[in-house]
């Protein structure tokens, strides 16, 4: 539920620079890194940013960036730029740098109480590492694209890989397993996942799909071989 409204205050957020400051969304990797955040926090407007003194940036940028001097004198250039052709081209009033900053300060909100509990996940687990459970949390880890918390909420879903024995029966607990439709004498020939599994579950699943047959910045495939199954399929 937390990650789920953050995740609708991110696409307000982002609602909100797509007509107020549109070119600014593709200038750090996501705009809610914090260094993005904090800018957005302190000038949030094309004309604040302009105006205001380039050290100014450059300072705010630097303390939150692992990459230096260069890097922060980069971004600030990008930011101005993107802020100029907003200025042609975007659309903004007070009431969009209202909703910008209170955005914003949900997003830290929930940030903040997202990280508390994983904190307290960590701890949990680190008292626990010689147990089967945290033993097959790690090993979850070790799959591309798997963090700690998608591990974690996977097995808080099994409980235990041990309680399948065939993997059929895990397909058709996460509701991967194919179904028909039927209803009388009809049986429709459409074959989808019946999803009458645990929904936590197939959306973990389903994310870690997503990032296996994904790329990297290089645009080299994070996993070659499902990457390949996907693009064939």
């Amino acid at each position: 539920m937390l990650m789920d409204n953050r995740s609708a205050y991110v696409n307000k957020l982002q609602g909100e620079l797509h007509m107020a400051f549109p070119q600014y969304l593709g200038i750090f990797s996501k705009v809610t890194t914090n260094t993005s955040l904090t800018l957005l926090e302190t000038y949030t407007s094309p004309d604040a940013f302009i105006e205001a003194d380039k050290q100014e940036i450059v300072d705010v940028i630097k303390p939150t960036a692992r990459f230096g001097l260069t890097y922060a004198n980069n971004k600030y250039h990008a930011i101005i730029q993107a802020a100029h052709e907003a200025q042609a081209f975007g659309y903004i009033i007070d009431s969009n740098i209202k909703r910008i900053r209170l955005y914003i300060s949900f997003i830290r909100k929930y940030d903040e109480e997202i990280n508390s509990i994983l904190e307290a996940m960590h701890e949990l687990v680190n008292a626990n590492e010689d147990t089967n459970f945290v033993k097959q949390i790690h090993l979850i880890k070790t799959f591309k694209g798997a963090g700690f918390l998608s591990a974690v909420s996977l097995m808080g879903e099994i409980g235990d890989f041990s309680a399948f024995s065939k993997s059929k029966q895990l397909f058709a607990y996460f509701g991967l397993d194919p179904a028909v439709k039927q209803s009388g004498k009809f049986e429709g020939s459409k074959i989808q996942m019946s999803k009458r599994g645990s929904a936590v579950a197939r959306r973990v699943i389903h994310t870690l799909t997503l990032q296996s047959i994904g790329t990297s910045h290089t645009g080299e495939a994070k996993n070659p071989v499902l990457r390949d199954y996907y693009r064939k399929k």
